[in-house]
């Protein structure tokens, strides 16, 4: 009877650690990135009463005798299956779809996420609103290039304050040159057109375009930069020669090239100015007019100097930064960890986890690689608490409790009886 009642006291202990942790899951069904925990029983020692024996002759041997003295609490077990995905809208909310943690780093400590709710602080840095810890990834350099091979650092979006400008290194010339144009006089086609030196300044650049009489379909082209200190000097020169059909031969390329000398107008000098112009779609046919010729520039791929104005995540969990010139550039690139055994990680409050010997160490790289699941920008990941399952869980929890204290109680009426029999 004794050895009743304490069995019936493990039950209740046991059912009230898994009412605790179904009381938790269910408290955190609307928790951003929680993961809901299970709670396994296992029995406790068994008192022998009579050991085993094995047959001899005609006896044919003995199982043995055992009392179990309980029930206790053999693990409790995170769920890591996915959640459900939020759209959010706002940029620096990220949700992993797979595998994978966000690393949070304080400078000492290092933890492990599923909630993606970021945010900037006043320095630019990604971080996790509630706890002030930074959000690690991989920088980009200056031409968007990322190493993933180096150890994660604090990433940084510094809205407003990063600038960025890209000197033209190509221009695609389109137009006409009108093939009933005189050669003698010699027809004059002058168009001057603006690109960016490595400073982001515009420097305008006259291209003539001259008609030759021999030999025929031919005309000479003459770029000239007007500079400050030295003059009118010429960066470029070539000729076009035209098919039959009015056409140039593909790939009819022209350079131009402005020594960083001649635009230091004002102290600041530019890395030298190489363009190649491309003049493959400029024809040479009849318009009918001797005077009537049109060459303009399709596109180049200069631009001024822009700040960053915004961000999105792309693919890959990469950044992009939007800068006020039209530019956009990858700046960093968010880092996900992954473990041999996410079982073994520790609760530490916050949505996060901690790595444990059990774990293993984390293995820490970009998204989509190595087990590492993916990254999506504007979207958040559920709780994956299953209300269902848990108010299941609850009434078998509280059955089983209820189970117990029946068994106490018959336990104590026994023990009753038993102090009645010296009356």
């Amino acid at each position: 009877m004794g050895t009743a009642l304490f069995t019936g006291v493990t039950g209740l202990q046991a059912h009230q650690r898994r009412l605790d942790v179904v009381a938790a899951n269910i408290a955190n069904v609307n928790t951003v990135g929680y993961r809901s925990s299970r709670a396994l029983f296992q029995d406790l020692f068994s008192q022998t009463l009579r050991g085993g024996s094995a047959p001899v002759g005609t006896f044919g041997g003995t199982n043995p005798q055992q009392v179990g003295l309980g029930v206790q609490i053999a693990s409790i077990d995170v769920d890591f299956d996915q959640g459900s995905l939020l759209t959010t809208g706002v940029s620096s909310d990220l949700a992993i779809q797979g595998n994978g943690f966000f690393v949070l780093s304080d400078g000492t400590k290092r933890a492990f996420t599923r909630d993606g709710s970021f945010t900037l602080n006043a320095n630019g840095l990604l971080i996790d609103p509630g706890t002030g810890m930074r959000v690690q990834g991989f920088l980009a350099d200056d031409q968007g290039n990322i190493d993933t091979n180096v150890v994660a650092s604090d990433i940084l979006i510094p809205l407003g304050g990063l600038g960025i400008v890209r000197p033209t290194t190509e221009a695609t010339l389109i137009g006409n040159l009108n093939a009933d144009a005189p050669s003698s006089p010699a027809t004059q086609v002058l168009r001057t057109f603006e690109f960016y030196d490595s400073l982001g300044t515009a420097r305008e650049v006259t291209v003539t375009f001259t008609k030759q009489a021999t030999p025929a379909n031919t005309w000479t082209w003459e770029a000239s930069y007007d500079s400050t200190s030295s003059g009118t000097t010429t960066v470029g020169s070539g000729t076009l020669t035209f098919q039959s059909d009015g056409t140039l031969p593909a790939s009819t390329i022209g350079n131009i090239s402005i020594a960083g000398a001649l635009m230091n107008d004002t102290g600041g000098e530019p890395a030298d100015l190489n363009v190649a112009l491309n003049f493959s779609s400029i024809t040479q046919l009849s318009t009918g007019d001797e005077q009537t010729s049109d060459i303009t520039l399709r596109n180049q791929d200069g631009f001024p100097r822009g700040v960053l104005q915004s961000f999105n995540i792309g693919s890959g969990g990469k950044i992009n930064g939007v800068f006020s010139n039209g530019l956009t550039r990858v700046i960093a690139q968010v880092a996900l960890a992954n473990f041999s055994n996410v079982g073994g990680l520790m609760r530490d409050g916050n949505n996060m986890f901690l790595e444990t010997p059990a774990s293993g160490t984390a293995q820490i790289g970009a998204p989509e690689q190595g087990g590492r699941g993916s990254v999506t920008g504007g979207v958040l990941e559920n709780s994956n608490v299953d209300l269902g399952r848990e108010f299941s869980n609850l009434i078998i929890t509280q059955r089983g409790f209820q189970a117990n204290a029946r068994t106490i109680t018959a336990a104590d009426t026994l023990l009753q009886e038993t102090v009645n029999l010296v009356r």
